[in-house]
């Protein structure tokens, strides 16, 4: 790593992106003296090497302020750079993926047709997340399909996709093409809710129901409200009448906690795992008018979201599978372009008729489809990403590409039967770019939390500590705080292996610079009060 990175690094994580300016530039400059001093092996000509003068015309107060960060006591390797060695070590996994810290990988000039078609009437740059984005809604026209990946187990079309991006970046704009493809299952449900509202009418109570609920109901289009039974019945019915998919849409992550009665993160979580690998679900109930019944869990989705609201929301999903299930889109505009209305295609009856014979191949596929192509395709991503993970040093690349090469193999599939069952370079091209694009986006916005636990993972499980005692302190206390939380507690001893435990198990770190321990962001989030 350069310094010019690293020092680039540090003002990001702790200024703003922003370098010292006369007010502050002693202190800061101080701070930044202290924190790099160890990796310029506490030598003054070394950093005055690489640590700018902030100064300008005043070479000596510069060179004092260096002087006095090399008088400050050694305790080893500061806080603050672990955290910007970690984060600049997280951009690595970013450009295993073909891309750079701000720009993913481009996508292929020649795209498939059926891509081309769907994403036509947007500019460049919503393509490569419209792109991705109709997947859910294309695998859902695929039902009583199966595809054998090259290590001979069988996937269903299931995708899961997320878009994050920044507010009112147009993250709506993959909402045209997904209406379209699911226009004929909309028309093909609107019968069924009206069978089944008709059958609620004439059997309006649990008691005095006398009709059996009609078994050729599906309603594969959910709305994002709905409680336990329903969605379990829209399970049980999709299974019965030809192993369909269920789809949702939502504008915000948030809403998929409605799908559910408990309305938690957690239980979503659950459901993407669960949906993933088509496992069962449902529920069993003794009572005669109870809904009851387990199926396989077919059920794909488009939500949205913000970064931040993303982080949140996956925060203790990064590490167990959840986030590797997912296909993950974003939208990278300009500075030029942000201020510029984004001018749409139209979608009309001409755009349906030529989606039209692409649907109509989906809907009629059926059975164990295969392709060779795309076994030696997979298996070629495969041999690369372990490569990559290897030249970069990133295990957090690795545990994500394991998934990320099924999901870009399925879409690879869905384009293979879309197209009349015809393989070709640039359905190739596109599958290669696709696992890029969603390993890059994961990367961007978990890779960094995935590295972290990753390193910790072993040493967490192993060591253990008492808790309790940390949530008695503030965020940030200093040593004396800690011996006196101790003895206001009654503790014996001095407490400094507890205080080791605490620091191993990554709960608190210390800050070399203002000699003070802090609680972690991830502590905090795990183990603090949230819903």
């Amino acid at each position: 790593m350069l310094f010019k990175d690293i020092i680039a690094k540090y003002w990001e994580l702790y200024n703003d992106g922003k370098e010292p300016v006369e007010g502050d530039r002693n202190a800061l400059t101080f701070e930044l003296a202290v924190t790099i001093r160890s990796i310029c092996g506490y030598s003054l000509e070394k950093m005055m090497a690489v640590i700018p003068n902030y100064w300008r015309d005043n070479g000596e107060e510069y060179r004092k302020t260096l002087k006095n960060a090399l008088k400050e006591p050694r305790k080893g390797m500061p806080y603050r750079l672990k955290q910007v060695l970690q984060a600049l070590k997280s951009q690595q996994g970013v450009k295993a993926c073909g891309g750079t810290p701000t720009t993913p990988p481009p996508m292929p000039k020649k795209l498939p047709p059926l891509i081309r078609l769907l994403t036509k009437n947007v500019p460049w740059f919503y393509k490569p997340a419209v792109a991705n984005a109709v997947f859910p809604a294309l695998g859902a026209h695929l039902h009583g399909v199966k595809f054998r990946y090259w290590d001979n187990v069988e996937h269903e079309a299931t995708f899961m996709n997320v878009l994050i991006g920044r507010q009112s970046i147009g993250k709506g704009t993959i909402k045209k093409p997904v209406e379209y493809i699911m226009d004929d299952i909309k028309q093909r449900d609107q019968p069924n809710r009206q069978r089944e509202q008709e059958w609620k009418n004439k059997n309006p109570g649990a008691k005095q129901k006398k009709d059996p609920r009609p078994t050729d109901i599906c309603i594969q289009m959910l709305i994002d409200n709905l409680t336990d039974a329903v969605f379990n019945q829209r399970i049980v019915d999709a299974n019965n009448n030809g192993q369909r998919f269920l789809y949702t849409i939502v504008d915000e992550i948030e809403a998929l906690k409605k799908l559910t009665s408990k309305g938690t993160v957690d239980e979503v979580g659950l459901l993407i795992r669960k949906a993933f690998d088509n496992a069962d679900a449902g529920q069993e109930r003794v009572g005669a008018d109870s809904v009851s019944g387990i199926a396989p869990l077919r059920w794909n989705f488009n939500a949205s979201t913000t970064p931040p609201n993303a982080r949140k929301f996956f925060f203790k999903m990064v590490n167990d599978g959840t986030v590797s299930r997912l296909d993950i889109s974003t939208i990278i505009r300009s500075d030029d372009d942000d201020d510029t209305a984004p001018i749409l295609g139209i979608y009309d009856h001409t755009f349906a008729q030529e989606l039209k014979p692409y649907i109509d191949r989906l809907e009629a596929a059926n059975g164990l489809i295969e392709c060779s192509q795309a076994k030696k395709l997979s298996l070629d991503m495969r041999q690369e990403n372990k490569d990559a993970a290897k030249l970069y040093e990133s295990e957090a690349y690795k545990v994500f590409s394991y998934r990320a090469n099924v999901i870009a193999w399925l879409k690879g599939m869905a384009l293979y039967v879309a197209h009349g069952y015809k393989w070709s370079k640039e359905i190739a091209d596109f599958v290669r770019w696709s696992e890029q694009y969603n390993l890059w986006c994961k990367m961007l916005y978990f890779g960094q939390q995935l590295e972290k636990e990753l390193r910790e993972e072993v040493e967490i499980q192993h060591q253990s500590g008492p808790q309790n005692l940390l949530e008695l302190l503030p965020d940030e206390f200093t040593l004396p705080e800690y011996y006196q939380m101790r003895q206001q507690q009654g503790k014996t001893g001095s407490g400094d292996g507890t205080l080791r435990s605490w620091l191993s198990r990554g709960h608190i770190a210390y800050d070399e610079v203002t000699g003070r321990y802090c609680k972690t962001e991830k502590y905090k989030m795990k183990y603090g009060n949230r819903e």
